[in-house]
């Protein structure tokens, strides 16, 4: 009969127990590793799940962005139409000009109103009269400004200045270069009447391209830009352009600030042929000395607009000064 050895089954004793203890860490490890791996999987859902709604509302919020600046730049737009139209049109006081778009602000309001009806936006556009500066509209000749001489004042006591274009003839334009333009070109001069001033000259450059050179305190000009020949060409000082192309630096404080109020002249008109067109707000009262024919206007002017969608409220105000630099 064979001999029980104690300890020696492998249910029983120490080892039997050892074995059975190594089998349940391995089943719990098993175990804790599926609810790892279920668990990342639910993250990784849920994650998507919240990227995708974020990118769902954003786009949403975007477009509604977009539409609501577009609103508000056809408000400008048709705003700043309204004032330089007005002010085309001669008013014969400040009253008749700011009555003038008051109601051109109105009917700007129903249009766009209508406009965008139909795609269930809610808007009111609104201007405040007491928002609605006066100033100046000037415009001449170049060379026919009855004062006598070549020199003639287009504002005196100006505070800013907007609108400020010359329709120049390059045949009547003297031919120099920069050296030469302070003796010989025609140029236009703002001066704040503490020893500083600021000079445009406009001439027949290299090349007989119209040029224009800036100058400080009758210093010698810089050359800022230059544009082929034509029979007539724009010099455009406060939207700073010459022709069709860009001309950084033209307008008078491209060289710093002036100080206020300001004259601008136009000097040495005998060389040079053209148009002139300004809209300037006096420093004080609600006109300015001019040796041009100079009417009320209105200078800028303040709209309220307001867009509403299922998705938005905008609410702004505005200024709107057509053709004002940004310095």
């Amino acid at each position: 009969m064979a001999a029980v050895i104690p300890g020696a089954s492998d249910g029983d004793g120490p080892r039997g127990d050892r074995r059975f203890r190594d089998a349940d860490r391995g089943q719990l490890l098993l175990i804790s590793g599926l609810v790892v791996a279920v668990s990342l999987v639910a993250l990784v859902v849920l994650l998507n799940a919240s990227i995708y709604s974020e990118n769902v509302a954003t786009r949403g919020i975007e477009a509604a962005d977009g539409e609501a600046l577009e609103v508000r730049a056809a408000a400008v737009e048709e705003t700043g139409k309204l004032i330089d139209g007005t002010n085309r049109n001669r008013p014969a006081n400040h009253s008749e000009a700011t009555a003038a778009v008051e109601e051109g602000i109105a009917d700007l309001d129903e249009y766009l109103a209508r406009a965008y009806a139909d795609r269930g936006g809610v808007t009111r556009v609104s201007g405040d009269p007491s928002s609605i500066r006066a100033g100046r509209y000037v415009t001449g000749n170049l060379t026919a400004n009855g004062t006598g001489d070549a020199n003639a004042t287009l504002a005196a006591g100006v505070n800013r200045t907007r609108g400020f274009v010359l329709e120049v003839d390059s045949t009547n334009l003297s031919s120099t270069d920069a050296s030469g333009a302070p003796d010989d070109a025609f140029y236009i001069e703002f001066d704040d009447g503490v020893n500083e001033t600021r000079e445009v000259y406009v001439y027949n450059g290299t090349g007989d391209n119209v040029t224009v050179a800036v100058g400080q305190n009758g210093s010698a000009p810089t050359v800022v830009c230059s544009t082929p020949t034509a029979d007539r060409v724009a010099v455009d000082l406060t939207g700073g352009t010459l022709g069709d192309e860009r001309c950084p630096g033209l307008w008078a404080t491209s060289a710093g600030e002036l100080g206020t109020p300001y004259d601008v002249t136009l000097e040495r008109t005998d060389k040079a042929n053209g148009t002139v067109t300004a809209t300037v707000r006096p420093d004080s009262g609600d006109a300015v000395g001019s040796d041009l024919t100079s009417s009320p206007a209105v200078y800028d002017a303040e709209i309220d607009l307001r867009y509403r969608t299922a998705e938005l409220r905008f609410e702004t105000t505005v200024r709107v000064a057509p053709g004002e630099p940004d310095a």
